[in-house]
């Protein structure tokens, strides 16, 4: 066997056995609404929540990566939700609430009726959301895995934002 092909099959067996480490969204899904949502985080206050959060401002969410010599291309890879700061809710209770959120919408808990323009769930993917204070307001990051998943996710943040505006608030039914 020449050096190329036991790299390949090593390569290969490398590659095979990354795929096999990552769970199903679902299986990610359960295991983290089992852990961290059953311990104060309430489906109906997480629905208010998300219902009462006004998004400002959308944008994309770039990583960069190395494209060829000496340069770098930028992917989409979510978006970031400028929002109103929810009164009383600090940015981790708002981060757990969203991720909560996205597992519950994971595992078939959410009408699914409000899913179609949902920023924080995307069917088949797993999301990275967190909450930053920035000024008076909120910065969530919604983190997908690849550029197809982000570029949903920037699509569903636009169209819940367009939502808001034309109805002053709510999340789209």
């Amino acid at each position: 066997m020449t050096y190329h092909s036991s790299f390949a099959i090593i390569v290969g067996c490398l590659l095979a056995a990354c795929a096999h480490s990552s769970a199903p969204p679902a299986t990610t899904a359960m295991q983290f609404e089992k852990l961290q949502c059953n311990t104060g985080s309430i489906p109906q206050y997480d629905a208010k929540l998300l219902k009462e959060t006004t998004i400002i401002k959308v944008d994309p969410l770039y990583s960069h990566v190395h494209s060829s010599y000496n340069d770098y291309e930028a992917r989409v890879n979510g978006a970031t939700l400028l929002v109103h700061a929810p009164r009383d809710v600090s940015p981790s209770q708002m981060t757990k609430a969203l991720q909560c959120h996205s597992a519950r919408a994971a595992l078939g808990q959410v009408d699914p009726a409000h899913l179609d323009t949902d920023p924080y769930y995307l069917p088949e993917a797993s999301l990275d959301i967190m909450v930053e204070p920035r000024d008076d307001n909120y910065a969530v990051t919604v983190r997908a895995h690849n550029v197809h998943d982000g570029l949903e996710v920037l699509a569903h943040a636009n169209a819940q934002s367009a939502y808001q505006n034309s109805t002053a608030g709510s999340i789209a039914p």
